[in-house]
C-alpha cells in the first residue's frame, strides 16, 4: 500500500497530527509512505491495541 498524504482530502487538516502516517513519517516534508503487505497487519494489531494511531488517509474524489 503506497499513501501519499497529498492524494488525502485532510491533508494539512488538524486530522494530520494523529494520523498513522504522519506519526511514522520522520520529516515533515516527507508525505509518502509505503506500507508492505507484510506489516499491515502488525499495523492493524497495535492500532486495535491502541499502540498506534489510525490511518486516517482518505483518498480526495475525483
Amino acid at each position: 500500500m503506497i499513501i501519499d498524504c497529498k492524494d488525502c482530502e485532510m491533508f494539512q487538516s488538524e486530522h494530520c497530527k494523529d494520523c498513522f502516517v504522519m506519526a511514522v513519517l520522520s520529516k515533515e516534508e516527507q508525505t509518502t509512505l509505503v506500507i508492505e503487505p507484510e506489516e499491515q497487519e502488525a499495523i492493524q494489531n497495535l492500532q486495535e491495541s491502541g499502540l498506534a494511531p489510525l490511518i486516517k488517509f482518505r483518498r480526495k474524489a475525483g
